[in-house]
C-alpha cells in the first residue's frame, strides 16, 4: 500500500492544523507592539512576552502536528502523543479566544480566534 492511498481526510485535516497554528503562531511571534499616539492602550511588557510565548507554543504544536501526519501517512510504527498535543491545541486556541475577547471586541479576530479553537477541538476528535 503506497502512503498515497492514506492520504484522506484525517491527513487533510492535519496538514489544515498545522498550517493554522503554524501561521497564526508566527503572527503572534512578529507581530509588533503599537506604539506612540495610535496606541490606544498600552500592553503590559508581562502580557506581550506571555503573548509571544503563546505563538511560539503555537508553531511547534503545528510542527509536532505535522510530524505527526507524517508518521501516519507513511504508516510508521512510532509512538505518537496525539492526544495529549491536541488537547494542548485546544487550550492555546481557547486562550487566544478569550484573548480577544477583551474590550474593545474585534470582531474579526474573535470569530478567527473561535474558528482555531473549533477545528482544534475538531483534531481532537481524530485523534486515538
Amino acid at each position: 500500500m503506497s502512503p498515497l492511498d492514506r492520504f484522506g481526510p484525517e491527513a487533510i485535516l492535519a496538514i489544515a492544523v498545522a498550517a493554522w497554528f503554524v501561521t497564526s503562531g508566527l503572527a503572534k511571534v512578529v507581530a509588533k507592539q503599537a506604539t506612540g499616539r495610535r496606541a490606544v492602550a498600552a500592553v503590559p511588557g508581562w502580557q506581550w512576552a506571555v503573548r509571544r510565548i503563546r505563538g511560539a507554543l503555537e508553531v511547534l504544536g503545528g510542527l509536532a502536528v505535522a510530524a505527526g501526519g507524517a508518521i501516519s501517512l507513511l504508516g510508521l510504527r512510532i509512538p505518537f502523543p496525539g492526544l495529549p498535543l491536541s488537547v494542548m491545541l485546544c487550550g492555546l486556541a481557547a486562550w487566544t479566544v478569550v484573548d480577544y475577547v477583551r474590550t474593545p471586541i474585534r470582531v474579526v479576530r474573535l470569530a478567527v480566534a473561535v474558528l482555531g479553537f473549533l477545528l482544534a477541538v475538531f483534531f481532537a476528535g481524530f485523534r486515538d
